[in-house]
């Protein structure tokens, strides 16, 4: 009897375990979501080597120097961005002024969920304005599908880091061509617009890609603005690599905007009204070599909104004097803003200057800008910038 009793009572306990175990694991089920799981999680640096830099492709955009990792598992948050500040000192009309100036504050975020997705957000702090937001989903190295606010694919120098570019300020061709600013139709967009783009690289030879192209659709409208006119604009690029140092590209820009502000000739006339859409075309050529001591990169644009024509032109060089030290650099710029008018409408700028490499890209520039415009006074300025980036 007593055994009878014990054993009873034992069974009894181990069905009242089973039954306690089973009770705490019906919520797990009835709520995945309050599943909580453990990640090793790391905070790192990359220390980039100067063979890593040199191996890096313009074309691919804004990169890190020295970054903050954060690992959570197999997922990456990497934290890095640029600043951009200086002195500009302007002569014009017999005029003169002087400023110093927060350029740019750039602070990025890429987040790599897992190998194929990825989200990345780029802010500018001096402007308090949200550059980019887009998630990218890489099949394959040949086809990634990028969706959000992005840099549109139109001229190579629009494409590239202000950090590595060799001229303080941009061109004043691709300024006004790809409508980064100064151009009263597109207004100051910063060639930045939402939409959907293709991108990736083809024909792999000797461990590397011939080609690389980009293709995209967008609103039309520019950076931080909602479609206002229910056309959209497609723009892409296409990119021939034969050797690491030599790159030929094309792009183009197809599409209907909306005018912000009136487009005028160097007499005042209206040549496309505010307010009106318009037919917004371009296209570019051009031609980069990376050579050693001499660096050189040209493109030709040209373009027309509704009837007006346009087209610009600039060679960049830079001669490394100490190599990844001391640049000496030259830059030639044309933009004539109205073909119709016999040049009227154009403006010429020289620049020259030198550059010194203070670690990696961290660099001290100096620069000499003379402006030519064949309607209006020249302009004579003299700039100076120091960029840190991590």
């Amino acid at each position: 009897m007593r055994k009878y009793i014990l054993s009873t009572f034992l069974a009894f306990c181990s069905l009242s375990s089973f039954a306690i175990e089973e009770d705490s694991f019906v919520p797990e089920m009835d709520s995945l979501a309050s599943e909580t799981k453990e990640f090793p999680v790391s905070l790192t640096t990359t220390i980039y080597s100067d063979a890593d830099m040199e191996a890096r492709r313009n074309i691919d955009g804004e990169q890190p120097v020295m970054p903050a990792n954060i690992n959570i598992g197999t997922s990456k948050l990497t934290l890095f961005g640029y600043a951009q500040t200086g002195y500009t000192y302007k002569h014009s009309n017999r005029q003169g002024s002087n400023a110093f100036d927060i350029t740019r504050i750039i602070l990025m975020a890429n987040a790599e969920l897992t190998k194929q997705l990825s989200f990345f957000l780029m802010y500018d702090a001096a402007a308090s304005k949200l550059h980019e937001y887009y998630g990218q989903y890489a099949f394959s190295p040949q086809l990634k599908v990028r969706i959000g606010q992005f840099k549109q694919p139109y001229t190579l120098e629009n494409i590239y880091p202000p950090t590595i570019l060799d001229n303080i300020s941009f061109n004043n061709s691709v300024l006004y061509m790809t409508g980064i600013a100064t151009d009263p139709s597109l207004g100051a967009t910063v060639a930045r617009d939402a939409g959907v783009m293709i991108t990736g690289d083809l024909f792999p030879k000797d461990g590397r890609p011939q080609f690389n192209y980009q293709l995209g659709v967008f609103n039309g409208t520019g950076m931080n603005i909602k479609e206002n006119n229910n056309q959209k604009s497609v723009m892409g690029m296409l990119n021939y690599m034969p050797s690491t140092s030599l790159l030929f590209s094309g792009s183009f820009a197809l599409g209907t905007s909306r005018s912000v502000g009136a487009k005028m000739d160097y007499a005042g006339n209206v040549l496309v009204p505010g307010g009106s859409n318009y037919h917004r075309n371009r296209y570019a050529l051009g031609a980069e070599w990376k050579g050693k001591p001499l660096y050189f990169r040209t493109e030709f644009m040209g373009g027309k909104d509704a009837d007006v024509k346009m087209q610009g032109f600039y060679a960049d060089f830079a001669f490394h004097v100490v190599p990844k030290k001391l640049d000496v650099v030259a830059d030639f710029d044309y933009l004539d803003k109205n073909t119709a008018t016999s040049t009227r409408d154009a403006i010429r700028t020289l620049t020259l200057g030198a550059q010194y490499w203070v670690y990696k890209q961290c660099r001290i520039a100096s620069q000499f800008v003379h402006t030519n415009p064949k309607i209006g006074a020249k302009t004579n300025a003299w700039i100076t910038q120091f960029q840190i980036a991590f």
